[in-house]
């Protein structure tokens, strides 16, 4: 399974009608937030450390963990901008924009 799709489908909440949306995570407690950030960093790192080299992979790893608190303040600022968007969506927009992960033919993927 490609990792695009198992994260899609992973993150998007429990299975049902509609995913979980930005506007419907804004309204998670601090704790929640916080506990949902580092789950979510620490298995994309992981996915991406198994299909791409070191460089990208520890950008992927360093682009939240090493400044979380600007992260999350740049993450709810793009949640309340596409408050019908899922929150894994943006992390992977945000990730291939700065990484250069989860680009179908990533120059930087393992053979």
């Amino acid at each position: 399974m490609k990792p695009f799709l198992f994260l899609m489908l992973f993150f998007s909440g429990p299975i049902s009608a509609a995913p979980l949306t930005n506007k419907e995570f804004a309204q998670y407690s601090e704790g929640q937030k916080h506990f949902w950030y580092g789950g979510s960093f620490t298995i994309i790192g992981h996915l991406v450390s198994i299909k791409h080299d070191k460089e990208t992979s520890d950008c992927v790893w360093n682009w939240y963990f090493k400044n979380p608190e600007k992260r999350k303040q740049q993450l709810e600022e793009s949640f309340k901008t596409y408050p019908d968007h899922a929150p894994t969506s943006i992390i992977i927009a945000l990730l291939r924009r700065d990484c250069g992960v989860f680009k179908e033919n990533a120059t930087t993927a393992k053979e």
